[in-house]
């Protein structure tokens, strides 16, 4: 069984890392390891574009899988501080989002603006990781948002910063928010023989319903 086959927050292995998440399902390809973690890295950081694509053709594919589970009515993505948008030449997450927009024939919007530049969040705990987002982003003024969205990121670590972007759209009125990115990491603590368990004594969970 595959990661990518159901919402991995029915496993305790994920749901330890992702504490008080405020998302309702968590979609993704893969663990937060090799060779994922390298072609990640070098799309973002080295802007290795084959990389890139590669992960996009993935990314196009798993959305295909989704489309049954998804019950959402647009596409959203993590934003980019417009310094590290002309520093990098991309945003990933747009880039997935745009994928998954085309792939489930739903809206791209976009939600969210930058407020202040932080550093990167690589290598950051959890509490360094709030501390780095708190009044980080905030919401386009006159965007009308639906009940239902799907939030895009590449990787999800501590959860910390789709929790702030979820945090937002609770506010306004959303009713449900789906996550879906390229690799989770695992909970502090937690071994990989313990996901492997995970993977076999699971059923192959549903979502949660809408």
């Amino acid at each position: 069984m595959d990661i990518v086959d159901f919402n991995a927050l029915a496993l305790p292995a994920i749901a330890r890392g992702l504490q008080q998440h405020r998302f309702q399902q968590l979609l993704c390809l893969s663990w937060y390891q090799q060779p994922w973690q390298h072609w990640i890295g070098q799309w973002k950081f080295q802007q290795d574009l084959a990389c890139g694509e590669a992960l996009l053709q993935q990314f196009a594919v798993a959305c295909r899988l989704w489309r049954a589970t998804l019950k959402v009515d647009a596409v959203c993505y993590v934003p980019m501080h417009a310094r590290r948008l002309r520093q990098r030449g991309f945003n990933q997450a747009e880039q997935l989002a745009t994928v998954a927009a085309a792939q489930l024939q739903l809206p791209l919007l976009q939600l969210f603006m930058v407020n202040t530049e932080t550093p990167h969040q690589v290598g950051l705990n959890r509490q360094q990781r709030r501390a780095n987002l708190r009044k980080q982003f905030r919401l386009r003024p006159k965007v009308a948002i639906p009940a239902k969205v799907l939030l895009i990121d590449d990787v999800v670590t501590t959860g910390a910063t789709v929790n702030t972007l979820c945090r937002l759209l609770g506010k306004h009125g959303v009713q449900h928010i789906a996550v879906a990115c390229l690799a989770v990491t695992k909970a502090p603590g937690t071994t990989a023989e313990l996901y492997l368990q995970d993977l076999r004594h699971s059923s192959s969970p549903s979502p949660p319903s809408s």
